[in-house]
């Protein structure tokens, strides 16, 4: 499956946290922009020159139009997000190959912060296929308010049996029956949610820091290597 370079415009933005926007494209061309959800593609605002920056398609390939879903940090993703309505960009891709094979009943994912984009597409998918796969999503964020796709993600847990979100906030201590851990990701958590299966697979997104620190407590907690994939924005 490949693209190439497409040019798209931005028909829509919508805001998802208070530092998080998801900006909506369609092909200039019109025609159907094939991607496995999880993958991801190069792109820049119109005003830079040089190399661009990859965001994960948070849509799914079912939906109308393609979703990059991007945290206000540094100036191209400021400059990504400021784009008026009605701009052309060019999408490089897609890329990647952080996905779940189809074949794998069990999956267990932990992000932090924007790291949900690649896991929101995956689940989305997933649950509006008919698929059999269980899915276990630990989430961290600083404070409730600070969750990317709250309200979708508790539309999509209540409607399906088989997806079991956790969402552990850090900084705030609340009862709000929708958080389940005041606390960081530890392997008490990790333990707690998603006890190990022999053929479970794990999928680590978020910051570099986060996802080393994710990589050392599923080690810790005997999970084979070939279990962990991992994906770090930078």
């Amino acid at each position: 499956m490949q693209n190439n370079k497409r040019e798209f415009i931005l028909v829509d933005k919508k805001q998802e946290t208070i530092d998080v926007i998801s900006l909506l494209f369609k092909p200039v061309d019109n025609l159907n922009y094939d991607f496995i959800p999880g993958q991801y593609v190069d792109v820049k605002p119109p005003s830079f020159f040089g190399h661009g920056k990859s965001y994960t398609i948070s849509s799914t390939p079912n939906d109308n139009l393609v979703r990059l879903t991007i945290k206000r940090s540094g100036n191209i993703s400021s400059s990504m997000i400021d784009m008026p309505i009605g701009s052309k960009t060019v999408f490089d891709g897609p890329y990647g190959n952080f996905y779940p094979d189809a074949s794998t009943d069990d999956i267990i994912m932990i992000a932090g912060g924007i790291g949900i984009t690649p896991f929101y597409s995956v689940i989305k998918n997933k649950m509006g296929s008919g698929s059999n796969a269980r899915i276990t999503l630990i989430y961290s964020n600083k404070t409730k308010k600070d969750i990317t796709f709250l309200k979708s993600l508790n539309e999509l847990m209540k409607n399906n049996s088989n997806l079991k979100i956790v969402h552990c906030i850090t900084q705030e201590t609340t009862n709000d029956l929708i958080i389940s851990e005041n606390s960081r990701i530890d392997k008490n958590i990790i333990s707690k949610y998603a006890p190990p299966l022999k053929e479970a697979c794990y999928y680590v997104c978020g910051s570099i820091g986060f996802v080393g620190n994710m990589w050392q407590i599923l080690k810790s907690i005997h999970i084979e290597e070939d279990k962990i994939y991992t994906e770090a924005f930078y």
